[in-house]
């Protein structure tokens, strides 16, 4: 790696068996796709919210909505404003035959809610629906509640990625999960 920044962190599910519906969300909330322009502007503000650098407009049709490998965009929206998103994604050259889980995310004032989580389920029924065979995510090593999230839907990590042996990486990231102290 030239600019010594490490690579993600690879996380797959090996199947989708079992694949079950989203769970209720909260009074308030529900789930559905991306509903055109006058959803842009809430989607960057709870990406940005989500990941801590600045989403515009552009950036989320960029990367989101007008994408060609992107399939479909979901949101939970609060009061018909979105607040928390995935996409379903297909990189073929990179994962062959599995759906590929792109930008989840949710507005920090929405948090511990369950939406992310019912939008991760909402993701495995569109990549069965697909014909995929499996799910796959890049994530970064801090993200832990995602992480944790990923482990509780039946995502594994993978110890071998991009050329590197991650398993140092996972150990670290096992320890502040599941360590004692």
């Amino acid at each position: 790696m030239a600019d010594n920044k490490p690579t993600h962190i690879i996380m797959r599910r090996p199947h989708l068996d079992g694949t079950a519906a989203p769970a209720e969300l909260p009074d308030g909330y529900r789930l559905r796709t991306f509903a055109g322009p006058a959803d842009l502007a809430p989607l960057a503000a709870a990406l940005t919210s989500a990941f801590g650098f600045e989403w515009s407009e552009e950036r989320v049709r960029i990367k989101l909505t007008e994408a060609a490998d992107v399939k479909a965009v979901y949101v939970a929206d609060w009061q018909g404003q979105p607040v928390a998103t995935a996409s379903s994604r297909s990189l073929p050259d990179l994962f062959p035959g599995s759906g590929y889980v792109h930008w989840v995310g949710t507005h920090r004032d929405h948090g511990r809610r369950g939406l992310s989580a019912a939008l991760m389920q909402r993701l495995l029924v569109d990549f069965a629906a697909r014909g995929y065979g499996d799910a796959v995510l890049e994530t970064d090593d801090f993200r832990l509640p995602a992480i944790r999230l990923y482990l509780k839907l039946g995502f594994i990590p993978v110890y071998q990625a991009h050329g590197e042996d991650h398993t140092a990486r996972w150990s670290a990231i096992f320890q502040r999960l599941f360590g004692s102290g």
